[in-house]
């Protein structure tokens, strides 16, 4: 069983808790301050539990801003990435000039070498991850492109992040068996690897119809189930007018939508440090929701079966 690590404030008198609960945090996490946000019953706690490169921390509280400014980061001894997310309350996060308001879900990777500011106005149910900066560096080419900006969870790489994520409650790590941590990592760190990819310096948006469709198509792709009518209207054009310019482009909606699918897959499945993933995964990950129809396509597309593909490009 592993080691969980627990403080919480209901053990000290009221005027005490707020200075326990800075302790706590400089002693658990980082140096940092908490400021509250009600007048009375101050209340605060955290767990965590290691795994082997990565420490998640599960925070409680009531309202309050946790702010870490340039004396603390002089102060700290220990530095690392943070991936933050609640997963059940809205709440502000700033820090390399984004300001971001982030519902329950979505994630934002914060580095502790740079001053940051957190409001959890609504209360604090905070789910951190600490990330070795080497072990970010090794799966993320540009962290930069991700820091202080919002990773999304209604759909796509965001939403399987969450779920990977929502797993890593210290105390229900608590249970699990430790030769599970590297899959975990290397889960971990492969979205993170894909969102980076994805935080890549936006080109300017078309103005003509097909080039809006297309840009729609490309951001939303992986969401399974995905409809025409639903892409038309994220582009600013009736279905009729959908149809027409994908036909005017040579290929039609449904083949164009199975390509973007395909050919992700096939990035995924020539990545070594993705073989961790099963095929069928893959395919559902890049929006196919059934296995079988992800290999027909597959085949259809690239004559190969993507087991075999995966094979021969990583042999």
């Amino acid at each position: 069983m592993r080691n969980l690590c627990s403080w919480s404030s209901e053990s000290l008198p009221e005027p005490q808790r707020l200075r326990g609960w800075r302790d706590a945090l400089h002693a658990t996490v980082l140096e940092m301050d908490a400021v509250p946000l009600q007048r009375d019953g101050f209340f605060g706690s955290i767990e965590r539990c290691a795994l082997q490169r990565i420490l998640p921390h599960q925070a409680r509280g009531t309202p309050q801003k946790i702010v870490r400014g340039a004396a603390d980061i002089a102060r700290s001894q220990h530095n690392a990435y943070y991936l933050l997310s609640q997963p059940r309350l809205p709440w502000r996060a700033a820090q390399a000039g984004h300001m971001a308001l982030l519902q329950p879900g979505d994630a934002v990777l914060i580095d502790s070498r740079e001053p940051y500011a957190f409001d959890f106005g609504a209360g604090l149910d905070d789910l951190s991850i600490e990330l070795p900066i080497d072990w970010v560096a090794h799966w993320v080419a540009d962290p930069a492109r991700l820091i202080g900006r919002p990773l999304r969870a209604d759909a796509g790489w965001g939403l399987a992040l969450r779920g990977v994520k929502e797993a890593l409650v210290p105390r229900a790590l608590r249970q699990q068996p430790a030769d599970h941590d590297a899959l975990i990592e290397a889960q971990l760190g492969g979205l993170l690897s894909l969102l980076g990819d994805a935080h890549a310096p936006a080109q300017p948006e078309p103005a003509d119809a097909q080039a809006r469709i297309l840009g729609v198509l490309r951001a939303r792709f992986m969401q399974p189930g995905l409809t025409a009518a639903e892409v038309a209207t994220e582009a600013g054009v009736s279905l009729r007018a959908l149809h027409r310019a994908m036909a005017a482009g040579g290929r039609g909606f449904l083949p164009t939508l199975m390509a973007l699918r395909v050919e992700a897959a096939a990035g995924m499945l020539v990545q070594p440090r993705l073989r961790h993933l099963g095929v069928a995964e893959i395919g559902r990950r890049c929006g196919f929701a059934d296995a079988s129809h992800f290999a027909r396509q597959f085949l259809r597309q690239r004559g190969i079966a993507p087991a075999a593909f995966r094979a021969q490009a990583l042999r």
